[in-house]
């Protein structure tokens, strides 16, 4: 008898289709403005694109950092559905009509670098309160390597 349970745990195992859960999912892409909606009691976060408006559902975190984001242009990739647009991943583009560099606050020694998915870029006059947030997500605007710069936070150092 104490045979026959591992044979049956084997040839139940062996029935199993292959690679279940593992294929891979689509993902979507859009660019346009965040806008906060609705009231304190029930708002959305929505993206204003050339086509109309996509209300944007994402994990607590990103709906946190999306809701700072308010009149910042975003690139937003994820899963579109009938009811909205689930966000995976997002990052500033342009804030005012300017470019943006969107990444974490690093100490690089003595100086401050943005740590980017393209690599690390060091600021060269960043402002003096960007030195108390090392670990935060922000955007930046203005020549990195001499300043001025301004910035807004994404998520806050943690």
């Amino acid at each position: 008898m104490l045979l026959v349970i591992p044979a049956l745990v084997a040839a139940a195992d062996c029935n199993r289709p292959p690679n279940v859960g593992l294929q891979p999912v689509a993902s979507d892409s859009a660019s346009g403005v965040i806008a906060i909606t609705g009231t304190a009691f029930e708002q959305q976060i929505v993206l204003r694109t050339s086509g109309g408006t996509e209300v944007l559902s994402a994990h607590a975190a990103d709906s946190a950092a999306l809701s700072r984001m308010g009149g910042v242009e975003v690139s937003v990739t994820g899963l579109r559905t009938d009811r909205s647009f689930n966000v995976r991943s997002f990052s500033a583009v342009r804030v005012a009509g300017a470019r943006v560099v969107d990444g974490i606050l690093r100490s690089d020694g003595d100086r401050i670098a943005l740590e980017t998915p393209a690599g690390k870029l060091l600021l060269g006059n960043p402002p003096a309160e960007l030195r108390k947030m090392i670990g935060a997500r922000v955007w930046i605007s203005g020549p990195l390597d001499t300043g001025p710069n301004t910035f807004g936070i994404i998520t806050p150092a943690p």
